[in-house]
């Protein structure tokens, strides 16, 4: 499996060395300590031609018009409690609405096939159900339903990606090139335990980012030499969660396991406080 990765010549060591973690890092499950967890979101049907999508607010208090987020699953898809749960506690957190389309459309990353058997069919996949052609598309039906539900016109976006989902948010904040024709703007982005990232991304990112590597990721300077360069480097921010393997917030992450539930509680701040820090309230 690892051989068909290394096999790739375009990947930048950093980008394939994610993979690489990617695909070996921990037992993905569908509830990880959550199956007691009844989520407060529900599923919606974004677009006609769009996909069904998680949508999440929060239960009691005010309820920002004035910007939304989206998030984007791991290879698991929309299906994981683990991810359902950050969501929700998102939404609570930044009291803004929350969007989480389904890019795979019902056939995610099988968690009986993890870890794949064949690197190169694995990576083929990803590169085809998730290319960005698909995920923008999703991001503009997402909007278009943020919209109808009372979200400002001229409102911008905040984005979330775990794992996969990290590179699709790196891709939503380059505002000059991936997102130049979306229609409308994020103004911050976070990755969380992203994955299939290297440096050559950074270069066209065009707003503040929150990086939020686990301990057997790849190191994110590559990423930070670069950002750090641009006129809004100084409002990125990095949290290196060194005791935790890739996927902890997502479908690797159990609840269960104290020191893991505090890390997910704390990238759950960072995450929610960095939102509130770059996006109108």
């Amino acid at each position: 499996m690892l051989a068909a990765i290394e096999a790739s010549t375009s990947m930048s060591s950093m980008k394939e060395s994610g993979i690489k973690v990617c695909c070996s890092s921990g037992k993905p499950s569908a509830t990880g300590g959550c199956g007691d967890y009844s989520p407060t979101g529900k599923l919606v049907q974004l677009a006609a031609s769009g996909p069904a999508a998680y949508y999440t607010r929060p239960k009691e208090g005010p309820l920002c018009s004035n910007s939304a987020l989206i998030v984007i699953y791991d290879i698991f898809g929309i299906d994981i409690l683990q991810t359902r749960r950050f969501a929700d506690l998102l939404a609570e957190r930044t009291h803004r609405r929350v969007v989480m389309p389904d890019v795979f459309r019902g056939r995610p990353w099988l968690l009986k096939n993890f870890p794949p058997k064949d690197g190169g069919e694995f990576i083929k996949w990803v590169e085809t159900a998730g290319s960005w052609d698909v995920v923008s598309a999703d991001l503009k039906s997402a909007h278009e339903f943020l919209l109808a539900d009372g979200l400002n016109s001229s409102a911008p976006l905040g984005i979330l990606g775990f794992c996969w989902g990290g590179k699709q948010a790196i891709q939503a904040c380059s505002g000059d090139s991936y997102a130049r024709k979306l229609g409308f703007k994020f103004l911050a982005g976070v990755s969380l335990h992203g994955a299939f990232l290297g440096p050559e991304d950074a270069k066209h990112v065009t707003v503040p980012m929150l990086f939020m590597p686990a301990g057997d990721d790849p190191d994110i300077g590559p990423i930070k030499v670069i950002l750090d360069k641009k006129p809004f480097g100084a409002q990125c921010a990095y949290h290196r969660f060194d005791s935790e393997t890739h996927g902890f917030a997502a479908a690797r992450g159990d609840w269960n396991v104290s020191h893991t539930r505090k890390a997910i509680m704390k990238a759950l701040d960072l995450t929610a406080e960095f939102f509130n820090k770059h996006l109108p309230n």
